[in-house]
């Protein structure tokens, strides 16, 4: 009977070792993909401050063309200014994503924090 409770009692104290190991490496994955979020929303913000510092800079060449009267410059500044709003439209998409998942990483942290 000794035999069979020591035997049982390895098994248990493996289960739970494992379980451990288990959890610890969630953790670090979990710290991991946070570290990944930050650095992928400072990328962003810093990305999206460059994209409207050349779109403000377009549309004060299309009022700038438009007062003298170069409407051919004014279209092309225009065009450009377009395409500079349509790029932050997509960085701030990006951007809502990344906060995203960053609370989601949170949110799994906390879990295996507090399951751990």
């Amino acid at each position: 009977m000794k035999y069979i409770a020591l035997i049982g009692s390895a098994a248990a104290a493996l289960l739970f070792a494992g379980t451990s190991a288990a959890s610890a490496d969630e953790i670090g994955r979990d710290i991991r993909d946070i570290r990944r979020d930050r650095a992928d929303i400072r990328h962003d913000v810093a990305t999206l401050r460059e994209e409207r510092a050349e779109r403000n800079y377009a549309l004060k060449r299309e009022l700038r063309a438009l007062v003298h009267g170069n409407f051919g410059a004014t279209e092309a500044w225009d065009a450009r200014r377009r395409q500079e709003q349509r790029e932050i439209n997509g960085i701030r998409g990006n951007l809502y994503r990344d906060r995203v998942d960053l609370v989601r990483d949170r949110v799994d942290l906390w879990r295996d924090v507090r399951d751990y």
